[in-house]
């Protein structure tokens, strides 16, 4: 089904991926910090996105299943970036979308690299900060509701919600902006010409990070 070009959020995904680390993000979780390398392909960040600016950039399109990194490892876990990866796979892109450019496959590789994952595979927030050198981060919320989010995307910074598909497993995917028909979204599961409508309110989505300029 089709409304205004966009493509409606639906019952046929059947699959998922893995989480992400819920709590704050201690340091010590998953690992000693370490420095972090620099990251080579970089670009000029993009300005901040004017207050009341109704839908942020939109320039990064990846999928956790790419066959250039989705058969890669989510950190020390067993899981692969094409089964798990939704979390590094939207952070990417959001980190992309500010001016940062890397891939999920880089990201996963710096995350590991800086000790930024649990042992089960959950990504440790403050990693984007570290893998970054400090130019994007990561902001926690304990909880989510509209005005929340609307305060992110005024800032130009990107939301990361976590929600549950139809079959029951968590997923995590970046929004851009929310029009009278839902919020607009790019699915690391489902890449698409133009981002795709999730046509439910907040209360949908049980946790809330956002990306943005460090």
């Amino acid at each position: 089904m089709f409304r205004s070009g966009f493509i409606l959020f639906s019952a046929i995904i059947l699959s998922a991926c893995g989480g992400a680390y819920y709590g704050p993000p201690p340091q010590t979780i998953g690992g000693p910090a370490i420095s972090s390398p620099s990251i080579t392909r970089q670009s000029t960040p993009i300005p901040r996105q004017s207050s009341g600016s109704p839908f942020l950039t939109d320039r990064a399109i990846y999928s956790q299943k790419d066959p250039r990194w989705g058969q890669d490892k989510l950190g020390p876990s067993n899981g692969s970036l094409a089964k798990e990866g939704c979390v590094v796979t939207s952070v990417a892109m959001a980190m992309t979308n500010l001016g940062y450019e890397i891939d999920p496959g880089e990201l996963n590789r710096r995350l590991m690299e800086t000790g930024n994952y649990t042992p089960r595979g959950w990504l440790i927030w403050n990693g984007v900060s570290e893998v970054s050198g400090g130019k994007v981060r990561a902001q926690f919320y304990d909880t989510v509701s509209e005005p929340l989010i609307q305060s992110c995307l005024a800032k130009g910074d990107y939301p990361m919600v976590r929600f549950f598909l139809p079959n029951g497993r968590a997923h995590w995917a970046m929004i851009l902006g929310r029009t009278d028909k839902g919020y607009m979204m790019r699915d690391p599961l489902r890449v698409s010409r133009k981002p795709l409508i999730f046509p439910r309110d907040s209360s949908a989505f049980k946790s809330l990070r956002c990306i943005g300029h460090g």
